[in-house]
């Protein structure tokens, strides 16, 4: 039976000491228990051989915590099995972890000798594509590697792309940003009232332009109804009419936006996917300041395009690690915490659901002596780049620590 609820470590030991009170099991397992199952499971997931194919695609990103490291994360997914199923949309259940990699100093020059690395432990065989957002450090390491194997095809995250369309054009608008500082001074001003629920969405202090929809869909739902609303309602909500003009610009912006984002989740890019994009954005009203805007997306699925050799297509979005971070997020609880042994789980929680046969293979495969050696040298990596065994026996290389 697959596993599909998600509860604390501690949780998961009191639930299991139930059974056990009740005679049903024969022991129960502590809350560390349960950990060093998690980290198991992730450890075999990471260093489990991978299937040596050249259409993997490679899904590179950072996550950032509290204390002195940052983790690159590596997840793969093979293209050929996106196309057979005809949904390139990914969950984590698509993705294969190939890098887990702590890193306390990260730029373009070692991020390149990660992916190397990577590389050298999974057959030699260089991806079809990588992926990845437009932090430098990663942006310059990916160029690199994409460089030093020229089949590679480098391109960076189409969403955060979307989004740096939005702030080069709404970060020197000065309605924007009395709209939104409005926005938030009106949530602070109903949120503990009895008209909270007029409040609008919360703001993002980081990432802000990924999220201009929900603003600007909130706005616009608020508009669309605004004859229904009580007189007192409307009282609150008057302040919104002097944004009508500017929010049917915004909202233009929003669906374009959103045109482009579904259509690289759901259909991928190829050689000239620039057209088909084209048809579909001329389906919606603009202005001619929103036909600017479309017209510079169009350009950038051109530009990516042109990367993609013909009859060959490829995803366009690490959206799925950001999803696999927010897991990640929801394992360490209680907010960002130093990173330590649980990263780990970022490579549990992805691929395929824990089967019994899953769970037979790794509680086989490793033990709580090769986790923490693991662990002992991600965290302190020789500075020598002598191969040292895993757990079955093989070679790998110390710093990246994967498959």
């Amino acid at each position: 039976m697959l596993s599909i609820a998600c509860v604390s470590f501690t949780a998961a030991a009191n639930v299991i000491e139930i059974f056990h009170s009740q005679d049903k099991i024969e022991r129960a397992p502590s809350p560390e228990t349960c950990i060093q199952w998690e980290l198991k499971i992730g450890l075999y997931k990471l260093t489990r051989p991978k299937v040596a194919a050249d259409d993997w695609i490679w899904l590179l990103d950072h996550f950032v915590s509290k204390g002195g490291y940052k983790c690159l994360a590596v997840m793969g997914v093979r293209m050929s099995t996106l196309l057979e199923r005809g949904d390139l949309t990914l969950c984590c259940e698509d993705l294969e972890p190939f890098g887990i990699v702590p890193m306390r100093k990260s730029n373009g020059e070692l991020m390149e000798a990660e992916l190397e690395n990577i590389l050298a432990a999974n057959h030699g065989i260089p991806p079809l594509a990588i992926i990845k957002d437009q932090g430098s450090d990663v942006r310059c390491g990916g160029r690199a590697f994409s460089e030093a194997h020229p089949g590679v095809i480098d391109v960076d995250d189409i969403p955060h792309r979307i989004a740096r369309l939005y702030e080069h054009l709404l970060h020197a608008d000065a309605s924007w940003k009395n709209f939104i500082g409005t926005c938030a001074s009106f949530k602070k001003g109903v949120q503990l009232t009895e008209y909270a629920l007029l409040a609008p969405p919360n703001q993002r202090a980081k990432a802000r332009y990924h999220n201009v929809d929900t603003l600007v869909d909130w706005a616009t739902k608020q508009l669309f109804s605004f004859e229904k609303l009580s007189s007192m309602m409307k009282t609150k909500l008057g302040w919104l009419k002097e944004y009508q003009a500017e929010l049917e610009y915004w909202q233009q912006l929003v669906d374009i936006g959103r045109i482009g984002r579904d259509f690289v989740r759901t259909e991928g890019l190829w050689f000239d996917c620039c057209n088909l994009l084209e048809d579909r954005l001329l389906k919606i009203n603009m202005e001619t300041k929103a036909e600017r805007f479309a017209c510079n997306l169009i350009d950038i699925f051109e530009e990516v395009g042109n990367k993609i050799p013909l009859g060959k297509k490829i995803i366009g979005s690490t959206e799925s690690i950001e999803s696999l971070f927010g897991k990640y997020k929801g394992v360490v609880a209680r907010g960002p915490q130093p990173m330590g042994r649980l990263i780990l789980s970022m490579a549990s929680r992805v691929g395929e659901r824990p089967t019994e046969l899953l769970v037979q293979h790794a509680f086989e495969s490793v033990r709580e002596r090769d986790v923490s050696e693991w662990l002992q040298q991600a965290f302190n990596p020789p500075t020598h780049h002598a191969p040292c065994k895993n757990f079955n026996g093989r070679n790998m290389e110390s710093s990246s620590l994967v498959a």
